[in-house]
């Protein structure tokens, strides 16, 4: 006799990640007491849940859980884990969730409503803490006051993301124009500390360390003098050098970064931090207006319900959406950004910071901030030409009004990495079209191509496809004649006034279609005569005119289909050359293949993304020849980047 195994039930929850009146663990201690009043195996408990948390888990046994995950996304790591067990198991019967919105809150309360009745139709009874919801069998209607006391639960649930959006949009804007800090880690240099209403500095709190105390707030203040000397000495740096060669130089002396030592997350995904610097951490560093004692708030507008403005929150507008109807950030003017002193003297002389800070927007123009563009039909050698230095493709980026490719490892690096090798983009597009034009006209070639326009322009004259349409038109005109014909001798026999009617109009429509088709074939016989040796001619004066094409910058997406039809890739060679008091890179030779012609160098076939490149063990690959030992990807979609070097500048954020 076997023994019958005990139903079993799973426990799932979502948390914010805030402060919460009531915890993940108090919520498993509940799923526990309902597991035995009702008889079910549950193996949950709030120690487990704990270090779920601790160790960011999304499964454990009978426990699921999405942590910091915002309720409005309807595909979760634990909530589809939580589903895909509770389909799988027969024995599984009961599906213990806190409430409804821990299981959702989504966008659109009937997504809610069909998550549930999916569950429910599987056969699984849903306990919430303030009711218990029974499996649907198949057949079976819906009571429709549980839809409505359902649908009202979910939009109760979205509504008060919304409400919740409005209160911190107030409660920052509150922080921010007393000079408080609105949340987040200061930034380098900076501490934070527990102040009273006043600003009366109490004591440093730790790093992660939350206060929270009536009459209290936190606030930013000037932190290791350490730090600031490195903050005084990049600001002392920046007005004669770029910022690259500022984070380079602070690698090659070994100062740590902002973030060395720390872990962050890129979507998800938990890394540690290179620990280098690079040009943004710099330029941040200098635009930071604590150096002036000045805080600010609202240079970005994020979210998905409502948008920062400084009067209030503002529902988003079309503006506020990608083309895929994702929100997405917003830099916000400067006249909408809020600005209050704060309670310590300035670290730099604001004249001489806001001479700085006009040197950096006269460098950056207009592109500072705006994202790379994806429109690839104006980069006629995207993927197609190579640094032989190290091996990675060339990247395009506007210059001068116009634009050039330079090393892809040096500007995903941010010039840790290789070199300041370019090539202006028309220069090179037009090498490779003269390249083209001058493997055309080699005489063995040019009759090759000569025979075989003629063969094509035979071809094409034997079809003759016009006037086979022609001669069906012919004939189909032929044909309404005949009929035409016939309608009139009706109409003559007709009996009555309905009969004659009823012809006149077969006789009118008749006629209409047959002067068009009359019209078509005149239109057809008076189109000239195609001359074939003449349109030879025509093409073969084209390759005098293929090096023009790239002279002002048009016609770059024919010029890119050529380059693809023939599969044109240019590899280039670059050496320091001494100019006075520096070092100018140059072009010293290279090598262009056409076809399935081998590249003359093992090409870089691993990861061309930032946050790879920058990561830790990546190689660095020296300025002349290349590290075997750093494989890259074979292709790298490049992009009209007519906005930007790359993303828009997040800050803090990742």
């Amino acid at each position: 006799m076997t023994k019958k195994l005990a139903n079993r039930g799973l426990f799932y929850t979502r948390d914010s990640g805030g402060k919460h009146e009531t915890t993940p663990g108090e919520y498993v201690a509940w799923a526990q007491r309902q597991a035995i009043e009702l008889g079910v195996e549950f193996s949950g408990n709030p120690d487990r849940i704990e270090a779920m948390i601790r160790e960011g888990r999304s499964a454990d046994g009978d426990l699921f859980l999405d942590y910091g995950v915002a309720g409005n996304l309807l595909t979760r790591p634990g909530l589809d884990a939580f589903t895909a067990e509770a389909k799988r198991d027969p024995r599984i019967t009961h599906l213990f969730v806190p409430r409804r919105d821990r299981l959702a809150r989504p966008d659109d309360p009937l997504d809610g409503c069909q998550m549930e009745n999916d569950l429910r139709k599987s056969g699984k009874t849903l306990v919430f803490m303030d009711r218990v919801v029974g499996p649907l069998p198949r057949g079976t209607k819906q009571n429709i006051a549980d839809q409505i006391v359902t649908l009202i639960d979910y939009d109760h649930a979205e509504s008060e993301r919304r409400t919740l959006a409005q209160k911190i949009i107030y409660a920052q804007i509150t922080l921010a124009r007393k000079g408080f800090s609105t949340g987040g880690r200061p930034p380098y240099g900076f501490e934070r500390w527990l102040v009273k209403d006043d600003g009366t500095l109490l004591r440093k709190l730790e790093d992660g360390e939350r206060v929270r105390m009536a009459g209290h707030h936190i606030v930013w203040h000037p932190g290791s003098e350490e730090k600031l000397a490195v903050i005084r000495r990049i600001l002392e740096m920046l007005p004669t050098m770029p910022a690259t060669r500022v984070a380079r130089i602070l690698n090659n002396e070994g100062i740590p970064s902002p973030d060395a030592g720390r872990c962050r997350k890129d979507g998800g995904v938990r890394h540690a931090v290179s620990g280098l610097w690079h040009s943004t951490t710099i330029m941040n560093i200098a635009r930071n207006p604590l150096l002036m004692a000045i805080s600010t708030y609202g240079n970005r507008s994020l979210g998905d319900k409502l948008r920062f403005t400084p009067q209030g929150p503002r529902d988003l507008v079309n503006a506020d959406y990608r083309p895929d109807d994702r929100p997405k950030v917003i830099r916000n003017p400067e006249q909408n950004i809020i600005s209050a002193p704060v309670n310590f003297q300035p670290i730099v002389d604001p004249s001489i910071h806001q001479q700085l800070l006009a040197t950096l927007d006269a460098r950056s123009g207009i592109q500072r901030g705006r994202p790379r563009s994806r429109d690839w039909t104006a980069n006629p050698l995207g993927c197609r030409i190579f640094d032989m230095n190290c091996s990675w493709p060339m990247y395009r980026e506007p210059y001068n009004g116009s634009f050039r490719y330079k090393c892809g490892l040096y500007q995903q690096s941010h010039g840790s990495q290789c070199a300041h090798n370019h090539i202006d983009g028309l220069q090179a597009s037009r090498f490779v079209l003269s390249c083209i034009r001058q493997k055309l006209c080699m005489p063995g070639t040019l009759m090759k191509m000569k025979k075989r326009l003629q063969e094509l322009a035979l071809r094409d004259q034997e079809e003759k496809p016009q006037d086979k349409e022609l001669s069906r038109k012919k004939a189909s005109l032929a044909e309404m004649h005949n009929d035409l014909a016939i309608v009139t001798r009706n109409m003559a026999r007709a009996r009555s006034d309905e009969q004659y009617s009823a012809m006149a109009a077969e006789f009118d429509q008749l006629q209409s279609r047959m002067n068009g088709l009359q019209g078509e074939i005149a239109a057809e016989e008076e189109r000239p005569v195609v001359d074939s040796q003449a349109e030879i001619q025509a093409a073969l004066n084209l390759l005098d005119q293929l090096t023009d094409l790239a002279v002002k910058g048009e016609n770059l997406d024919t010029i890119r289909q050529l380059f693809e039809i023939v599969n044109a890739r240019l590899f280039l060679r670059f050496r320091p050359i001494p100019m006075k008091k520096r070092q100018i890179n140059q072009i010293t030779g290279g090598v262009l293949t056409f076809g399935t012609t081998p590249p003359p160098i093992e090409c870089y076939q691993g990861p061309t993304n930032r946050k790879r490149i920058k990561g830790p063990g990546t190689v660095v690959v020296p300025r002349l020849g290349v590290e075997k030992d750093n494989p890259l990807p074979k292709t790298c979609v490049g992009g009209k980047e007519d906005n930007s070097l790359g993303n828009a500048n997040r800050g803090d954020w990742i």
